[in-house]
């Protein structure tokens, strides 16, 4: 049996999988608006963020605003044929006419993974209109590795993922727990401090306290959990 389910969950609810963190997130609310203004201008834009802060939740709430829309590539998968993409949204009467789809919205994960050629034919459907707008995810612009012409195309229109407020950790707890009680405030906050006000460290943290809780046969989570969490992430 899972930890999470002797506590009567379904699934783990601590998971760090960004569409599962996307239905449960919070303090995102000023950067998800700040990027539907930008894509609304048809804008080329940089979500920018520390490993962990919440990139990839961002992008998938903006996705799930969007809708159809939407192209969302993860570029650390693997090269991206923009090209291929584009042609693959026309609709079937677009294919046989030779005519390719106008105003998708591009998002891109890990953009510093994207090879030169992506970059350049990812300029080619913007300037011809077939990305009404385009969003790279990474963290920090000037490192990014990007081509001097697309970040110059950037500008100032760089989206900054702020680091995990206290208050905005206690509520991510109430979204994915609600009523349990497996929790304490006073004991989310004292995870809060262990996680360096990174979001995907903060729900890991959680996690482990969890599994240390079960592994006592507790019925919730206590100070007493909390001794091994100073440990880097991946120490057992």
């Amino acid at each position: 049996m899972e930890w999470f389910e002797e506590f009567g969950f379904d699934e783990n609810p601590f998971s760090t999988d960004p569409a599962f963190s996307a239905r449960s997130s919070a303090g995102l609310e000023k950067p998800l608006a700040d990027l539907e203004y930008y894509i609304n201008s048809g804008s080329i834009v940089f979500v920018e963020g520390a490993e962990g802060s919440g990139k990839s939740v961002l992008l998938q709430k903006l996705s799930g605003k969007l809708g159809g829309r939407v192209v969302f590539i993860d570029a650390v998968l693997g090269d991206v044929d923009v090209t291929a993409i584009v042609k693959s949204r026309a609709s079937l009467l677009g294919r046989l006419l030779g005519n390719s789809p106008r105003n998708l919205v591009l998002l891109v994960d890990n953009a510093a993974a994207l090879s030169p050629r992506s970059l350049e034919l990812l300029k080619y459907h913007y300037d011809n209109n077939h990305f009404g707008a385009v969003v790279l995810a990474g963290t920090v612009l000037k490192s990014s590795g990007l081509s001097p012409s697309v970040i110059d195309r950037i500008g100032n229109r760089v989206v900054k993922v702020p680091a995990l407020a206290e208050e905005d950790a206690l509520l991510m707890v109430r979204n994915r727990l609600g009523n349990s009680g497996l929790f304490s405030e006073e004991v989310v906050r004292k995870i809060y401090k262990l996680s360096g006000k990174n979001a995907r460290r903060f729900l890991q943290l959680c996690e482990r306290a969890c599994k240390e809780a079960a592994a006592a046969k507790s019925s919730s989570v206590g100070e007493e959990h909390l001794a091994s969490l100073s440990r880097p992430v991946g120490d057992v």
